[in-house]
């Protein structure tokens, strides 16, 4: 895999960027649908705002940086560096789609933890995440040995750290990066759950996050603050803001909002605004014209962030409206977690074989054939795999408390 960029700060490939509670699942994962109805209601408007920000990485990863940055690690597979792709004006700005996964994910989470026993959390959780990963890890590797020449035994070694969870890369898929801060923001949550005053800890926890992940954005824009590296992310500082809101859309639901409630959002979404021009600035590299056009991505994310609020604020209308195509919803959410993992390696081959098409089409067959190896590893694969993770999971639970019992 390709090194990190010279305008990279966190010392990782952002060609691989980016983007889940006891009955739900993680943004960046599965789908929003409720796992146990009777406790928690389905969000179906969660799963249409999840696949639009998977495909916002796609076709940014695919239909942009690969053709238009020298520092994709899918320029040599293409081998026909395009200064303006077809569609650049929006598909440059596609990353954005992992700002969204973020907001989801405080939603997912603050709507499904109440009431969650923090054993019972943290196992749903993993169970929900590793499944997909063991799919995906030996699907990229001999990709990635053959498509970005890793020799062997390191693409075996990313291999082990991704299935590992390493909280520092690289890792086999790139992307993996958000996944970390995803675990940690869940940590945060099982610490809560197990405090003893879990309600007034998730009350909490936005104001916490918001303000120090606020704090840190506005020190970068008028203190002189250096934003970036590993450690912020998985502190939480560099995306706070993004979890804190979603926390926010998911109380829209509950009508348990107040106007501080609402000065806290704003201070959130001009964070959120400071950290869209610094990433801007990191993607595009020396193409500054076009990471001068920030506002672009920053609408993007501020009108699907808005849809997250909107799919709680009128969950039950909606529920109404779509009922017919509840399945169908629920399918495109469950897709959306290979989708993003895997479009790199799956997409990227799609590249190698398709590029003498043209941009254009082979952007766009790429795209398919991602979406058709998702859609068929959420369909197929994924839920067999995950009945064999839970029941494992919830064996060694149940033999680590006899033991704990026991002695």
């Amino acid at each position: 895999m390709a090194g990190a960029g010279p305008h990279d700060p966190s010392g990782r490939d952002r060609e691989l960027t980016w983007p889940r509670a006891e009955c739900l699942q993680s943004p960046v994962m599965s789908t929003a649908h409720i796992s146990c109805p009777a406790r928690r209601r389905p969000v179906h408007g969660l799963d249409v705002v999840r696949l639009i920000a998977a495909m916002l990485v796609v076709i940014y990863h695919l239909g942009f940086k690969a053709w238009a940055l020298p520092g994709s690690s899918l320029r040599h597979v293409i081998d026909a560096p395009v200064t303006h792709p077809p569609g650049y004006g929006l598909t440059w700005c596609g990353w954005i789609g992992v700002q969204v996964f973020f907001v989801v994910s405080g939603a997912v989470i603050a709507y499904s933890a109440e009431g969650a026993r923090p054993g019972s959390f943290a196992r749903r959780r993993l169970a929900r995440l590793l499944p997909a990963i063991l799919i995906a890890t030996p699907l990229a590797l001999p990709l990635a040995v053959l498509l970005f020449r890793t020799p062997p035994a390191a693409a075996l070694m990313l291999g082990l750290k991704t299935v590992a969870f390493a909280p520092v890369g690289p890792w086999i898929m790139g992307q993996f990066w958000t996944i970390s801060i995803e675990l940690a923001f869940y940590a945060a949550v099982c610490a809560i759950l197990a405090s003893g005053m879990p309600e007034r800890g998730l009350r909490t926890l936005p104001w916490g996050l918001g303000l120090a992940s606020a704090g840190y954005w506005f020190g970068a824009a008028f203190g002189g603050l250096q934003p970036g590296g590993r450690l912020a992310e998985l502190l939480l500082v560099s995306h706070g803001v993004y979890f804190a809101l979603g926390m926010l859309c998911a109380q829209l639901g509950t009508g348990t909002l107040a106007h501080r409630h609402g000065l806290l959002a704003l201070v959130c979404a001009g964070a959120a605004a400071v950290q869209v021009r610094t990433t801007a600035g990191w993607e595009m590299g020396s193409r500054a014209e076009l990471s001068a056009q920030w506002l672009v991505p920053y609408a993007v994310w501020f009108i699907l962030a808005a849809a997250v609020g909107a799919s709680f604020r009128w969950r039950s209308a909606i529920e109404l409206r779509v009922a017919r195509h509840a399945k169908g919803l629920r399918m495109a959410g469950m897709t959306t977690y290979p989708l993003y993992l895997t479009h790199i390696h799956t997409g990227g081959a799609a590249l190698a074989a398709f590029s003498a098409l043209g941009v254009l089409a082979a952007s766009v067959l790429a795209c398919l054939v991602s979406l058709l190896v998702a859609w068929s590893i959420a369909l197929q694969l994924e839920p067999h795999v995950h009945v064999t993770v839970d029941r494992v999971l919830k064996d060694i639970a149940m033999r680590a408390k006899g033991a704990v019992q026991a002695g």
